[in-house]
């Protein structure tokens, strides 16, 4: 008799994998349970995903669709301390601590003990939105510090639907959930920004760093399904700094602090830069599949041709894995470089995204703000727009990209690809033309998958070959002791050979 069970893979933060045999009545918490005891952690702790979304633990297997060989995605939270704002109908309000990792239903106890309203008459509301799900985290709703939670009592007259489909408040919010998945504001909002820090590049790291803390918590007030993650890359010649180093996609503020201020600046040599690897890391990046998704690439320099290192990585094809996830990219052009500008272009129109210049890096964080605004709601960049100028912020560089990101009329989605024979955009380089690369067995860069390192292919036969000389210079500098006698007999018999 076959067996009812469903073998399902959890991928660890070390990367390792570990399997589980569950039925379908089973809970996902079992699966949490397990990796709870893997990472020597509390359960509450644990956060699973499937596919860029959160799993509610309290779920069933059979309910959530998970099937066979269902690969799940483990986190390991650290729990923080957050105040919390209780508003009540009658206007009164009290402020309390809670921790991120709280779940829904541990808050509405606290709420009970505070306001007398029993756990089955409460209804929270947060950012207009009711929390429905007792077992969600507190974090995985987009409470953070300083969060209103809003306490009426909920009405419990509304009949069951005689089909079985729930009560007219339950079909309420399955309403309200479909219609937010046709609407960005409603959606969740997924924005990484990749930094180049190389060069002169590197003063943008120190100007997003300036006001990084302010401008995320600000973000995540003001878009409470909002996740940010920050990409910073060198160049293949900065392997023993980093070539791209990243953290994911996330709503923690201090995780996101913690890596801008740590991740150093890189040398990147000479132009071009490793833009293509930084678009293909990108990919790997925890992408919930029903946000509203947006890269937005820095930079002033230009990708290298495939033939570069020994992965051929082309930055097109790089671009088109992403337009085909549904991300669109923002080529934001830093400083005064004119010749890339069709990379940033191109990258920009192709997926749907918007071309923007930044001339001065110390105008970052209004850029920072405005994409994060643009990608929510409409209504909230033209409310930024409009304090930038009521605080005498706006610099005809400011202008100019607010500008960019209001057009929205000639937005149709992603172009696509160029080709040689149009008349579109085309640039006579290696870098944009595969067919002009020069394909060579001698790499300039190699990819080790294990190490997740790059080395000089150039460097490699310099250390075979400099192995070789010291075995040669040490036969050379070598001397046996001078036998002075031979010597003078060899020399007379040459003497006599030369006087016949």
């Amino acid at each position: 008799m076959a067996s009812s069970c469903v073998d399902v893979y959890v991928k660890l933060p070390n990367g390792k994998a570990i399997e589980s045999q569950l039925l379908p009545s089973d809970t996902v918490r079992l699966i949490a349970e397990k990796v709870a005891i893997s990472e020597h952690v509390p359960v509450s702790r644990v956060r699973l995903k499937y596919q860029g979304k959160v799993v509610n633990k309290l779920k069933t297997i059979g309910f959530l669709g998970i099937c066979a060989e269902t690969i799940l995605k483990a986190e390991i939270l650290c729990p923080k301390d957050i105040s919390l704002e209780i508003r009540t109908q009658d206007g009164g309000s009290t402020t309390i601590v809670a921790r991120t990792t709280d779940t829904v239903g541990d808050l509405g106890r606290v709420i009970e003990d505070l306001t007398g309203i029993g756990l089955d008459k409460q209804a929270l509301k947060f950012s207009g939105t009711q929390l429905k799900e007792h077992g969600s985290l507190l974090c995985d709703e987009g409470l953070t510090d300083g969060s209103v939670v809003t306490v009426v009592v909920a009405t419990n007259d509304a009949p069951a639907d005689k089909d079985g489909t729930g009560t007219q408040e339950d079909n309420e919010h399955i309403k309200q959930s479909l219609c937010s998945s046709f609407n960005v504001s409603g959606r969740h909002v997924d924005v990484v920004f990749c930094f180049d820090t190389t060069g002169s590049m590197a003063s943008c790291l120190a100007a997003v760093r300036a006001k990084l803390r302010e401008s995320c918590q600000r973000l995540l007030r003001d878009i409470p399904n909002m996740r940010i993650g920050i990409i910073a890359h060198g160049d293949y010649c900065d392997q023993h700094t980093y070539v791209v180093r990243h953290v994911d996609l996330t709503n923690d503020v201090d995780v996101l602090v913690d890596f801008a201020n740590n991740v150093p600046s890189t040398g990147g040599g000479d132009s071009p830069e490793a833009y293509e690897w930084a678009l293909r890391r990108a990919h790997t990046l925890d992408w919930s599949e029903s946000s509203a998704k947006a890269l937005v690439m820095i930079g002033d320099e230009v990708p290298h041709p495939p033939s570069y290192t020994d992965q051929g990585v082309f930055w097109m094809d790089e671009l088109d894995v992403l337009i085909g996830m549904g991300i669109k990219v923002y080529g934001v052009r830093a400083l005064e470089s004119t010749s890339s500008e069709p990379f940033y272009l191109e990258m920009a129109e192709r997926s749907g995204g918007y071309y923007l210049r930044l001339q001065n890096l110390s105008l970052i964080t209004d850029m920072f703000l405005a994409v994060c605004y643009r990608e929510s709601d409409s209504n909230q960049l033209e409310a930024f727009v409009a304090e930038v100028e009521q605080e005498g912020r706006m610099t005809e560089n400011t202008k100019h990209f607010l500008d960019a990101l209001e057009k929205t009329s000639d937005k149709t989605g992603p172009k696509d690809r160029p080709s040689t024979d149009t008349t579109r955009r085309y640039v006579k380089q290696p870098w944009w033309d595969p067919t002009l690369d020069q394909p060579s067995d001698n790499h300039q860069y190699v990819y080790d998958v294990t190490s997740d390192k790059w080395s000089e292919r150039r460097r490699q036969y310099q250390t075979a070959a400099s192995s070789a000389t010291p075995v040669t210079h040490s036969m050379t500098l070598r001397r046996e002791p001078v036998n002075k006698s031979l010597l003078r007999r060899v020399l007379s018999v040459l003497r006599i050979r030369r006087s016949r």
